[in-house]
């Protein structure tokens, strides 16, 4: 390697250390750290032989782009530019991704366990930094407010609870996989030992649906690596969870609430019941306009609408769809929730197809996490899903890319021999 491509390839490391670091940085500085990344890619692509992988480009930012063609039907165009641009990385980082030179990719896969490391340390410093800011200001009522000062208290470092939770839950998926890799015991109990750090901030915050992701999610994990004694180990840890859940009120009545579905106006404002409701009147809309939607910048005016008949009380709260899969139906009908699955099904695949284990456990993840929050459509949740699908979607990309080439020059060879016979 030349002293050159040493030079691009620390400076194309350090872009994506900076990335996965991304939680420890405020959310003004955030758009600056993707630039950076993006104008490295770029400047090294250029210095290469140019390369733009269009397919990966147009399947990858298809639901921003057909996004960009309802504008053609949308009235309200003022939330529908505010919309693309808060969910602009849904086309940004594909773009980002589809420049990648390929002679880095190979030598970037070394370090994933590295950046993962990064991105799980920085998750637990937020949360440890940000715990005892807090606890000097509200001591005995932090573990009441925990969640809600992470939302309002903390200026450019406000964070929903939704999404530290999520944050949570893919550092703590990351660890799963270093402690499989790491061969040091003493690393392995200090990796473990964090963990239950980061599970306990998991449960102050106390949002539900992200814990039963997990709980799936890390199941699947344990199902991948065909080691008995590690299954066993594991769901050990998730008894111990369970029984610490259901021995603790306040988590035991919020889990409760799924087996308890009704009206908000009978059943009580329960975030259950609220998506029920919720969930009701925006079938009523799709069934409307099936096909194509009401457009990027009227689905919600549209869902308002349908709410001011249905809840008036939701109406009152203004809530959107509560549902990654009906907001963009009702945005895009059919064809926008087709185009989306599309998406993630090609990356699920070939994910499966080259075991690629991490970012199969990322796709349903976040796949089952969209099925009760609009995660794509706040800067907390869309930044870091576009970035990690498309980071550790690149070494499969390439691996597939190797095998259709060498498929191509079979294809050839046999055709040049068949000619000479």
């Amino acid at each position: 390697m030349h002293i050159s491509d040493k030079l691009k390839f620390k400076l194309l490391d350090l872009s994506l250390l900076q990335m996965f670091a991304l939680p420890l940085f405020p959310s003004n500085l955030k758009p600056y750290n993707i630039a950076f990344f993006g104008l490295v890619i770029l400047f090294i692509n250029r210095k290469n032989d140019f390369t733009f992988d269009f397919k990966s480009f147009f399947i990858n930012s298809s639901i921003y782009l057909l996004m960009i063609l309802s504008l053609l039907y949308s009235e309200n165009l003022h939330y529908a530019f505010k919309k693309l641009e808060t969910m602009a990385s849904l086309i940004i980082f594909p773009m980002i991704f589809s420049l990648y030179p390929q002679t880095m990719i190979k030598k970037l896969q070394h370090n994933r366990n590295r950046y993962m490391i990064v991105f799980f340390g920085s998750v637990l410093l937020f949360n440890a930094i940000s715990f005892i800011y807090h606890l000097g200001h509200h001591k005995s009522m932090i573990f009441i407010h925990y969640p809600t000062l992470n939302r309002i208290a903390q200026g450019a470092f406000n964070i929903h609870p939704i999404y530290l939770s999520m944050h949570i839950c893919i550092a703590l998926l990351f660890s799963f996989f270093i402690i499989i890799e790491v061969k040091s015991n003493y690393k392995k109990a200090v990796l473990i030992f964090l963990d239950f750090l980061l599970i306990g901030f998991l449960f102050i915050l106390i949002k539900k649906g992200p814990v039963i992701v997990l709980g799936i999610t890390f199941l699947l994990f344990l199902l991948f690596q065909r080691n008995k004694r590690l299954l066993y180990v594991g769901l050990a840890i998730m008894v111990i969870n369970l029984v610490v859940i259901s021995s603790i009120p306040e988590y035991r009545e919020k889990f409760s609430e799924l087996t308890k579905v009704d009206n908000v106006e009978t059943g009580g404002i329960t975030s259950t019941n609220i998506r029920y409701n919720i969930y009701k009147s925006s079938i009523k809309k799709i069934i409307e306009s099936p096909l194509i939607g009401f457009g990027v910048g009227d689905h919600k005016d549209e869902l308002l609408e349908s709410l001011k008949k249905d809840s008036p009380i939701l109406y009152e709260g203004k809530y959107n769809s509560h549902n990654q899969y009906i907001s963009f139906t009702l945005s895009m009908g059919l064809i926008g929730l087709l185009t989306f699955l599309c998406f993630l099904c090609y990356n699920l695949t070939l994910a499966i197809r080259y075991d690629n284990q991490v970012l199969i456990l990322l796709l349903i993840f976040y796949g089952l996490t969209m099925s009760f929050e609009n995660i794509l459509e706040r800067e907390d949740g869309v930044i870091y899903f576009s970035f990690f699908i498309g980071y550790f979607a690149l070494y499969t990309r390439y691996t597939h890319s190797l095998e259709l080439n060498k498929g191509t020059e079979k294809t050839e060879r046999s055709t040049v021999t068949s000619t000479i016979k």
